[in-house]
């Protein structure tokens, strides 16, 4: 092979092992960041496909003010066949020790551990507004705080008082699978979940002026 030809192969390689490098090193700090500042985005394209894997009703970035004028926000409300899916996206670039009633949780970031509010709680409250706007019966809402896949959350136990579960990007499809697929649990009626849906499209607030 002429030397030429050699050293033009070689750059090559050489070009593509670096190119593979930059990527190797590169790929988690950037998804990271991604994450990070552009959450609804990626998060609302793995909501919406479970809805169009099972052919559910998604409401995105619901907002509405309670009797009091509060204004209340939910990133996604997934109407399936059995549950009403009150999901909140949250970001957490660390590791996380969670509860499920404590008012807060500790989150490390670099060895240093500082307080976050218990998402759970706040989404609490939303599916309590929720199923409150409508004729609809609480028992039938589950709480889903959404979170990152590269978050590291100690496992925690539930007491069983709520239907509220923490779950990473990648886990939801099989937590919605799971729960839609509980012989125990009655579908909802059809006309139920069409009425549900459509009341709570027109009750959206986002968007619209207030």
């Amino acid at each position: 092979m002429p030397f030429p030809v050699e050293i033009a192969l070689f750059s090559v390689c050489l070009s593509a092992a670096a190119l593979l490098f930059v990527f190797w090193v590169l790929y988690a700090p950037v998804k990271r960041l991604f994450y990070k500042h552009r959450t609804v985005r990626a998060y609302y394209k793995k909501v919406y496909q479970v809805a169009l894997d099972g052919d559910y009703y998604l409401i995105n970035d619901f907002s509405n003010k309670t009797a009091g004028e509060e204004e209340f926000h939910v990133d996604h409300i997934l109407i399936g066949n059995k549950f009403i899916y009150c999901i909140r996206d949250r970001y957490y670039d660390g590791a996380v020790v969670a509860t499920q009633h404590n008012k807060a949780w500790i989150f490390y970031k670099k060895q240093k551990a500082t307080y976050v509010p218990n998402p759970l709680l706040k989404n609490r409250v939303r599916v309590e507004r929720l199923s409150l706007m409508g004729d609809t019966d609480p028992r039938i809402f589950v709480s889903v705080v959404l979170i990152n896949d590269d978050c590291f959350i100690t496992p925690f136990e539930t007491d069983g008082s709520n239907q509220e579960y923490v779950v990473s990007l990648r886990q939801l499809p099989r937590l919605i699978r799971d729960l839609e697929s509980d012989p125990d649990v009655p579908f909802l009626d059809e006309t139920q979940i069409a009425v549900a849906a459509r009341d709570y499209a027109e009750l959206n607030l986002s968007g619209k002026r207030q």
